[in-house]
């Protein structure tokens, strides 16, 4: 990403008839000319074409080619990133084109959200971020994902307790 900047915000667009809908500024001038959108979970992943084949490269480098080729466990990630992704352009009025293909992975019919994830940007049908939000953005699991990403637990342990904030309001 350009400038060391991260991507964040959250937007809504809806789609025209032919799938395309305009790319918010700020997420464009971070993507470049061209940028890899691929399906994640439940939603789309927009990435640089450089972070996308970090990740690519890492997940080859980690597993191995023969892993890669022959174990079903780690090729379905190589067929879940690879097989319907595309590698987008902004056209003239700023805007993208998601593919049906994608389209159907992210439940997206007409409306979509566009959210900042720092390294990534991803984009989900309002449906299932909504849906989203309210089953796992919840205090219980954003502790639970903090003491993970800042070390304090294993990816899976929970103990289910939400600290206080330490004041007497």
């Amino acid at each position: 990403m350009e400038n060391g900047g991260v991507f964040g915000g959250c937007s809504t667009h809806r789609l025209d008839d032919v799938g395309r809908f305009v790319l918010p500024k700020r997420f464009r001038l971070s993507l470049g000319e061209s940028f890899v959108i691929t399906r994640g979970i439940n939603c789309l992943l927009v990435l640089t074409n450089d972070a996308f084949y970090k990740i690519s490269d890492k997940a080859l480098e980690l597993a191995g080619p023969v892993e890669a080729l022959f174990n079903q466990s780690v090729s379905s990630i190589y067929h879940h990133l690879f097989a319907e992704m595309v590698e987008a352009r902004v056209d003239g009025q700023g805007r993208i084109q998601l593919t049906p293909e994608l389209r159907a992975h992210a439940g997206i019919d007409r409306d979509l959200v566009m959210i900042g994830v720092g390294n990534w940007v991803e984009i989900w049908s309002v449906e299932r971020w909504e849906d989203y939000k309210k089953k796992s953005l919840t205090p219980e699991n954003l502790v639970d994902a903090a003491q993970v990403v800042f070390g304090k637990k294993d990816a899976g342990e929970s103990d289910g307790e939400v600290p206080s904030s330490g004041s007497s309001e």
